[in-house]
């Protein structure tokens, strides 16, 4: 590990070595002035974590901006110059101090700056002062909630934000795309489904903005070709205990529940947390498969069925321990212990009709998974000048145990074949990572960091009938040591943010005992580009340029069998390459309130799924590579409080994506459709505390790469009644209303063409309460040095 990082930093990052430390002495040698002060409120009262921005007092541009400390205190480093401050806080009024000049060395004491309450009053309404409700950066949007969502769960939350889109079966896309969570800058590494559950039981009322990342910079882990987004809990400065419950339940065609509750403590040298969090769901889930086998000239010269009814269930459990530790003022020694259980049960029946014959395959899965993940931060503040380094290590370990009891009834001839299958799948990762942060002087940021991992995975498959058993081993083993230097300018008019970032990775893989062997090394630098300019107060214009990778799940590679039914079969491909794209987009905003994007991505060695027959049948599922695939969008957003009881947010997006390869001697290409997705959310204020939502979403005919998706369009409805003084509020959801969601799709693999129709829960109606108590809950600051690594480990449902 220690040779493969000092390989890549010679060959690579000397250079950025070189520019930090040419930074910091030129810094260095500059005499500096240095202008303190404190924000208080009438009362003379603390008003921590204000917004503190300095000022050039000739013209009134921004030089930089910070939020002042918990007791208020703020300071800048400046060179000499003439300069005023600029403090502002949600429900104050906005405070501008006299123009001062500092020459070199010297230290400005602005003492005391006392903030006024905002308040108007206007009829029996009172409107206290806001922030915007969508703030542009150079590499991101920014959602502050304001209170919107008013307690519901945040996963029904984000239908209502810019550009983001919730399916009924829970999965989330920003501007079309994928995303990963991030929550408080830390990636979630549950699977989907997990992951749901988990949104779904924190509440909008404990979140203080969310940020929308489509294009991620050379800050975060150059994988993933999707697009992030960053929930960001409320702070919370107040001593003491504080903590919220909640709790919801819910009936489709089977019940489901969920509940949990968040306490925090803090004291003068610590800070507590422990959040306890459950959820339940049983559901079914029904598949009916239809394949054609077709030959070299194209002519179909047979065909299967397969009609799956499953009933299936999962529980979730996460406890999960933080503490911070203060150790000085300006350093904080973070501990989280995170244990996580889950149980997953299918009981499937498969009626199938093939070359073979008809038979029936009835399947029983039992799933125990457990994951345990420990991480140790260390934040320190350099000096008051905004000078931060931070480190991280971690370990995180997850099991997933699958036992199988399957028997085929085969109806002529009769007989009667029962088997077993236990599947084990085990990870552990590793990861040491750190990251600077020096602010210049005019609004100018330098930023730099590294990270190093290590994954262990093992996968072994058994298998026992009535005549023989076996065991197939599948271990993999990667290394990835990374580098990344980013520099960024805040202006008044015009930001940017310029970065690299370099990855080497090495992996192994062993299949069988010893006898199968494969090994995979390269390097890759990955440039970001994000460009940020203000034509007025109401026109913007930004352009968004990236590279990124997308290594294979861990699953994608493993190679052992998966079983669906007797006849289909799924497996991963250990030589499956990475994806690389090459990705642009281009946003026009008007007022925070309008956006316009046009988005472009080019992927080298692009992701794909392919179906091939084998014998007797039996049809096997896995992942390739195309040579390339290509994806454009058109979109247009729209989100305001039109009125004061009405909010809207709606989108729409033109897509098309292109990909070719080959696969088994087959030429696979496709030019695509151009396909309309549209998503619209009303929220009604009928009085104060009581309001009414209605969820619009179409997708239309799509084709991505082998698929072709059926179009579909599903109608949500929802009442929100908010008590105790807006710390608790009850909410009720019909989904689906008209069980209009739709889940079709073809499949061309050359040789095979299959049409899938999937049917599970999506109508249904969910109770959700909760009540936040003392304040509002802090999260402590987790660890995430294995992000990248614990969301490959995820597995999906067979």
């Amino acid at each position: 590990m220690l040779f493969i990082l000092l390989k890549f930093a010679r060959s690579y990052c000397g250079l950025v070595f070189i520019l930090f430390f040419s930074t910091m002495a030129v810094s260095a040698q500059q005499k500096l002035g240095k202008v303190t002060g404190k924000v208080v409120d009438e009362k003379l009262s603390d008003l921590p974590f204000s917004q503190v921005a300095l000022k050039k007092g000739t013209d009134t541009s921004m030089v930089k901006s910070l939020l002042a400390d918990e007791k208020g205190n703020f300071s800048f480093q400046v060179p000499n110059g003439s300069y005023l401050i600029e403090v502002k806080m949600m429900g104050y009024t906005k405070r501008l101090t006299a123009v001062f000049d500092i020459v070199p060395g010297e230290k400005r004491e602005l003492g005391t700056i006392v903030l006024k309450t905002s308040e108007i009053q206007l009829a029996a309404v009172s409107i206290s002062a806001k922030l915007p409700f969508v703030e542009r950066r150079a590499d991101k949007l920014i959602v502050n909630l304001n209170g919107l969502g008013s307690g519901a769960p945040i996963m029904e939350v984000m239908n209502q934000l810019p550009g983001v889109s919730v399916t009924p079966d829970d999965q989330i896309s920003l501007n079309g795309k994928s995303v990963q969570i991030y929550i408080d800058g830390k990636a979630t590494t549950l699977s989907s489904e997990a992951l749901a559950g988990m949104l779904k039981g924190i509440s909008s009322s404990a979140i203080q903005k969310v940020e929308l990342i489509a294009q991620p910079s050379a800050k975060y882990d150059a994988a993933g070709n999707g697009a992030i987004i960053n929930i960001i809990r409320k702070r919370n400065y107040k001593a003491g205990l504080n903590g919220n419950v909640y709790a919801g339940g819910g009936k489709g065609a089977f019940g489901k529940a969920n509940g949990g509750v968040n306490l925090n403590y803090k004291g003068n040298a610590y800070n507590l947390l422990l959040n306890l969090d459950y959820n339940y769901n049983k559901y079914f889930y029904d598949s009916y498969i239809v394949s054609t086998f077709v030959d070299a000239r194209g002519i179909a010269s047979g065909q299967s069925t397969t009609d799956i009814k499953s009933t299936r269930s999962n529980a979730n459990y996460t406890p999960n321990l933080g503490m911070d530790f203060y150790l000085s003022k300006r350093t904080t020694l973070s501990a989280s212990v995170k244990p996580g259980f889950q149980t997953f049960g299918r009981n499937s029946t498969a009626n199938i009709d093939n070359v073979v014959g008809q038979s029936q395959f009835i399947n029983l899965v039992n799933i125990r998974a457990s994951n345990f993940s420990s991480g140790l931060r260390l934040q320190h503040q350099v000096d008051g000048f905004g000078r931060d380094l931070t480190v991280d290590v971690d370990y995180y370990r997850y099991g997933n145990y699958n036992d199988q009891d399957s028997r085929t009834v085969t109806f002529s001839p009769a007989s009667d074949l029962p088997s077993m299958v236990g599947q084990d799948r085990v990870f552990d990762v590793y990861a040491f990572k750190m990251d600077y942060t020096h602010p210049l002087a005019k609004g100018h940021q330098f930023e730099m960091g590294m990270k190093t991992s290590y994954v262990n995975a093992k996968n072994s498959n058994f298998y026992q009938d009535f005549t023989s058993q076996q065991t197939n081993l599948f271990n993999y083993k990667e290394s990835i040591s990374a580098l990344y230097l980013t520099y960024a300018r805040t202006g008044e008019k015009f930001s940017y943010q310029l970065g690299i970032r370099g990855e080497y990775t090495n992996g192994q893989s062993e299949q069988g005992f010893g006898n199968e062997r494969f090994t995979r090394s390269y390097f890759q630098p990955f440039p970001s580009v994000h460009l940020d300019y203000k034509f007025t107060k109401n026109h913007s214009l930004s352009l968004g340029m990236n590279k990124r990778i997308e290594r294979p799940g861990y699953e994608s590679l493993n190679p052992l069998v998966r079983i669906i039914s007797s006849s289909n079969l799924q497996q991963g491909n250990p030589a499956l390459k990475p994806l690389v794209a090459y990705n642009a987009d281009l946003w026009y905003g008007y007022k925070n309130a309008f956006f316009f994007g046009l988005t472009y991505s080019h992927s080298v060695d692009d992701f794909t799924s392919i179906s091939v027959p084998l014998a007797n049948g039996v049809i096997s599922t896995l992942p390739g590579n195309a040579d390339y695939g290509d994806y454009f969008t058109l979109q247009a957003m729209y989100g305001k409080q039109v009125l004061p009881w009405w909010y809207t947010s709606s989108n729409g997006i033109l897509s098309k994506r292109s990909f070719k390869g080959e696969f088994n001697g087959v030429l696979l290409e496709s030019d695509g459709i151009a396909s309309l997705a549209a998503t619209s959310y009303n929220s009604f204020s009928l009085s104060k505390n009581f309001s009414v939502m209605f969820l619009f979403n179409y997708r239309g005919k799509s084709v991505d790469r082998t698929i072709t998706n059926r179009a579909f369009t599903y109608v949500t409805a929802g009442i929100r009644q908010q008590l105790l003084n807006k710390r608790a509020s009850i909410q009720l959801n019909a989904m689906d209303i008209f069980k209009s969601y739709r889940n079709e799709y073809n499949q061309d693999s050359g040789t095979l063409q299959q049409l899938w129709r999937n049917q599970f829960e999506t109508r249904m109606v969910k109770l959700n309460f909760s009540y936040s108590f003392g304040g509002t809950v802090k999260n402590t600051k987790k660890s995430n040095g294995t992000e990248e690594e614990r969301r490959r480990s995820s597995l999906g449902e067979n």
